[in-house]
């Protein structure tokens, strides 16, 4: 279309129609797909749908995150802390013996309802109480 043609009426009309033309024939084509809109199935999907949890504060997902570490058989026998760094958001401290521990208590903390975000702090005895020069730069578990 070139620049400065006015489109007459007879051409809005038939633009105007095709486009509701075609919203129609969509919307029956995605009912068939998706299916009708009835009472039971309205229900259905609000109860499918998770209840929101009230957000923790800070300090009750550190104590929630603490509980789930000494609450875990390999994990209860170490000096593990946690401690609140936002709401949903704890760091952990404290010393393990291997690395495969050190990622056992980011999962037991991440999988504590109401904590979104773990720093693991922890260190590895025999790997983090080395000389530093020794030391490699990752420390990634």
């Amino acid at each position: 279309m070139k620049q400065g043609k006015r489109l007459g009426r007879f051409e809005i009309v038939g633009w105007a129609g095709l486009g509701v033309l075609t919203g129609l024939v969509a919307g029956f084509a995605l009912s068939e797909w998706v299916g009708g809109v009835s009472r039971p199935r309205v229900k259905h999907m609000v109860r499918r749908r998770p209840a929101a949890r009230p957000a923790l504060t800070p300090a009750a997902c550190a104590r929630a995150a603490a509980a789930a570490l000494a609450a875990d058989p390999a994990l209860g026998e170490f000096a593990l802390k946690a401690t609140a760094l936002a709401a949903g958001a704890v760091e952990l401290h404290g010393w393990v013996s291997s690395r495969a521990l050190r990622a056992r208590a980011g999962s037991a903390a991440i999988r504590v309802p109401g904590v979104e975000r773990v720093v693991n702090s922890i260190l590895v005895r025999g790997e983090d109480d080395l000389d530093p020069r020794n030391r490699a730069a990752d420390q990634s578990a």
